[in-house]
């Protein structure tokens, strides 16, 4: 269960007024003493009202909203039916006796990921651990038959994703007519991915006397209007700056793309450093930096939307188990990963959101002890980390880029503009350059290395570089390509062409442009 490492207040749990028995469990997990948003949030919660919990990560939101939530379920317990015996229903005092799981569910946690669900509802199963009170996690790319059985077993407090509990409730296998407590987490991420829609139907389906809490580590203006139409009578809970981390130590580097690799080498294996998470921004781009790791023998856990459930809980459990040295992941694993060996945030990329920069930063730092981020930012990433810096409060320092020689490439290392050989003459190209190219810089009326049928010096390309112009990248680098093919639409299998001058017979095709 998460150890909370964000400042504690001076009350104890049960000051709060939460019943002796969650104390006691609360005790058994190791909190004595509640965290700065605990101690705010837990009684107003406990009035009823709803709630909007604004506080940064590690601050101990989820046992923030969940406490007085299921204090309240513990007070208010279910209404207990007898069994059915044969054809009748017996009426002896020794009949069998269960909760009806229809009347049972009175809680559900909306999560906009599968790892937040699943974190959520292992910090609750912690805290209700010899209680009555029993709860789940269900979230979509999954088997629905376990979960589908597991909340028709019965379960007070059901957390999931909202397109999961949508399906479960479509097939009949759980209704909200007796929900009486609504959390939506991470409620800025809810609406970035597109879950209002689903959140408004769940919210029209649960009656109309019921408490809303919003918890999340940012609020963006644009989304704060959207969050707070969810709810009705709303007292606010705030601590700390708004948008911040909990930590301070963030650094940037200002660095070309292709020096990511080398840079995040030079801090990674260069350094020494343990218990790395770095962020990249696509799926690609995770799969690229995860395989320039292992080839500098560094072991990779990946994370990212296409890799499924078991996929995702092994790269966790390889990471957190400390198989794996770095965690390479995408913004999914931004919100509700807690990680105790997480101790450096290296954003690969700047994120698109800039609210996702605090919540992965956020990630380093939950077991205690020290936490750092460093953040590359890109030529074409300025105004990406612009918006950052306008969301986040206090300074990021500037660091100087360290020596990226050992690790980049020869072609990186070197320039060819810069390089000479020992005899005085350029040096060689790589293997990968274009040898047409250079052929044109040497003669530029392209009368020597070109050849075709046309003596005026703007021969006709051979037909081995005519294919290759028209295949991918691949294509132009094997055969030699001219500069039409190393233009950057041939990359794509394109070549630049001309408008079809008056009078063109028919069929005679366009014409390639400058021929």
């Amino acid at each position: 269960m998460a150890q909370y490492p964000f400042g504690v207040s001076d009350q104890r749990f049960a000051a709060l007024g939460l019943p002796d028995l969650l104390v006691r469990t609360l005790a058994a997990c190791g909190f004595t003493q509640p965290t700065e948003v605990q101690a705010e949030a837990i009684p107003a919660a406990l009035e009823g009202r709803d709630m909007l919990m604004l506080a940064p990560t590690g601050s101990g939101k989820t046992l923030g909203f969940a406490l007085p939530v299921l204090a309240t379920l513990l007070a208010d317990r279910p209404r207990v039916q007898r069994l059915r015996t044969g054809l009748r229903r017996d009426r002896t005092d020794a009949a069998p006796r269960r909760v009806d799981p229809a009347t049972r569910l009175r809680a559900i946690v909306l999560s906009p990921t599968r790892e937040l669900a699943q974190q959520v509802a292992r910090d609750i199963a912690g805290v209700i651990r010899g209680t009555v009170l029993r709860t789940t996690a269900v979230y979509g790319k999954s088997p629905i038959e376990p979960q589908r059985a597991a909340v028709m077993s019965g379960v007070d407090v059901l957390v999931g994703t909202p397109g999961r509990l949508r399906e479960l409730l479509d097939e009949g296998a759980i209704t909200f007519a007796h929900v009486r407590h609504v959390v939506i987490d991470e409620a800025d991420r809810m609406v970035d991915m597109g879950f209002l829609p689903q959140v408004e139907d769940i919210m029209a389906l649960v009656p109309e006397r019921r408490r809303v809490i919003c918890a999340s580590a940012t609020l963006p203006d644009r989304i704060a209007a959207l969050v707070t139409g969810l709810m009705r009578d709303q007292a606010e809970v705030g601590v700390g700056k708004r948008n911040a981390p909990a930590s301070d130590r963030h650094s940037r580097y200002v660095v070309r793309d292709a020096d990511k690799v080398a840079l995040l080498l030079a801090l990674v294996k260069g350094r020494h450093k343990k218990g790395v998470a770095v962020y990249a921004r696509t799926r690609r781009r995770v799969g690229w930096v995860a395989e320039a790791l292992r080839r500098h023998g560094i072991s990779v856990a990946m994370l990212h939307g296409d890799r499924s459930q078991r996929q995702r809980d092994l790269a966790l459990k390889s990471f957190a188990d400390g198989d794996a040295e770095v965690l390479v992941a995408t913004d999914v694993a931004a919100r509700g990963l807690h990680v105790p060996r997480i101790r450096t945030v290296i954003n690969y990329d700047v994120p698109l959101m800039p609210e996702d920069f605090v919540h992965r930063v956020g990630r380093a730092g939950h077991g205690g002890g020290a936490a750092e981020s460093h953040t590359f930012v890109g030529e074409d990433e300025r105004e990406a980390w612009n918006r950052v810096r306008g969301l986040v409060p206090g300074e990021i320092a500037s660091a100087v880029l360290p020596d990226l020689a050992p690790w980049g490439r020869a072609a990186a290392r070197a320039p060819v503009d810069a390089a000479t050989s020992a005899g005085g003459q350029p040096a060689a190209r790589p293997a990968s350059a274009s040898r047409g190219r250079d052929q044109r810089r040497s003669d530029p009326q392209g009368k020597g290395p070109r050849t075709g049928k046309r003596g005026s010096g703007q021969g006709e390309r051979s037909g081995k570089a005519r294919r290759a112009a028209k295949r991918p990248l691949r294509g132009a680098r094997d055969a030699g390509a001219t500069k039409a093919s190393t233009d950057g639409a041939s990359f794509r299998g394109l070549a630049r062409r001309a408008p079809i001058q008056p009078g063109t017979a028919v069929g005679r095709g366009v014409r390639t442009a400058g021929r």
